[in-house]
């Protein structure tokens, strides 16, 4: 099985990532329907607020972090796996994941939740692997230059 390229693994998740992405958005829309209907709370319920800000600031960013992964793998689908514009993304994506983490760091007490601390460390982790993904990627791409002007 072909990994890379137009007919390989990294075209399917190009396409599951749109769809991902298309999911993600019709969820916002309906988080305040979904709330109500999941929870019970209705609006005016400090409960209810509590839920629609954390899970639309959840969504809004998982749509940016999902739009920084898109681009990387439609990047690695055009055979430009080592590019600045990689770099770039994975550095966004991880700030993005450290944003998202310091919101769940703060809501840890505004919900006193564990599953609050838990994505907080969760995020965090993936921030600071993304982060060192991102100086391997520069790294890959200075090397590539290098010898790219050697020949």
């Amino acid at each position: 099985m072909k990994l890379i390229g137009k007919d390989g693994l990294s075209r399917f998740l190009e396409i599951a990532l749109w769809v991902l992405m298309a999911i993600v958005v019709v969820l916002l829309l309906a988080l305040p329907w979904s709330i109500t209907r999941i929870t019970g709370r209705i609006p005016g319920d400090p409960y209810y607020i509590k839920y629609l800000v954390i899970l639309a600031y959840s969504g809004v960013m998982a749509e940016l972090v999902l739009w920084q992964c898109r681009g990387m793998v439609r990047n690695i689908n055009a055979g430009k796996v080592f590019t600045a514009d990689t770099v770039r993304r994975l550095r966004v994506a991880a700030v993005e994941l450290m944003v998202l983490a310091g919101f769940y760091g703060a809501t840890m007490f505004w919900m006193s939740k564990f599953f609050m601390a838990f994505l907080f460390i969760v995020f965090v982790l993936g921030g600071c692997l993304l982060l060192v993904l991102a100086e391997v990627f520069r790294l890959a791409n200075q090397y590539k230059e290098e010898n790219d002007m050697t020949i």
